[in-house]
């Protein structure tokens, strides 16, 4: 009998459920949300900086400089802590995949016989089905291969 794959990683996108499909886009698309939401404090700087004179208005007027020294040093805080989530969050992920190769390899293939007695077929027919590109499958009754044309 065929021994079933122990790995989780699915190689080939096409054999994902449609389920698996939306749950791994939704993660990804949840992710790059987060991503972007940590960028959000250095384009918060660069929009401050081209509107120097609102924020002169508004900071220094308001609280003083004091004020402002201490809204710049939590702004840094922030900064340094987002550029730190995302150093460790790409080195976990550098390592996790590090030495694994293209993500894209095809799946290693099955030994012959034991693809033959899978799927319940004689050896001529495996090799008929290997040769050609494009094919008709007939089934019985049971759902087992009766040819391939």
């Amino acid at each position: 009998m065929v021994e079933p794959l122990h790995d989780s990683t699915i190689q080939m996108r096409q054999m994902l459920t449609a389920r698996q499909r939306a749950r791994e886009a939704f993660v990804t698309t949840a992710l790059w949300a987060l991503y972007g939401y940590l960028w959000l404090p250095l384009i918060s700087l660069v929009a401050w900086y081209m509107g120097l004179d609102f924020a002169y208005e508004k900071v220094i007027q308001a609280g003083g400089p004091d004020e402002l020294m201490l809204l710049l040093l939590w702004f840094s805080i922030v900064c340094l802590v987002s550029l730190l989530v995302v150093v460790i969050w790409s080195g976990v992920q550098y390592s996790r995949f590090k030495g694994k190769g293209e993500r894209r390899t095809t799946a290693p293939l099955l030994d012959l016989e034991a693809e033959r007695e899978f799927w319940q077929i004689e050896e001529s027919l495996q090799q008929q089905m290997k040769a050609a590109k494009v094919q008709t499958v007939s089934l019985d009754d049971d759902a087992r291969i009766v040819s391939v044309s």
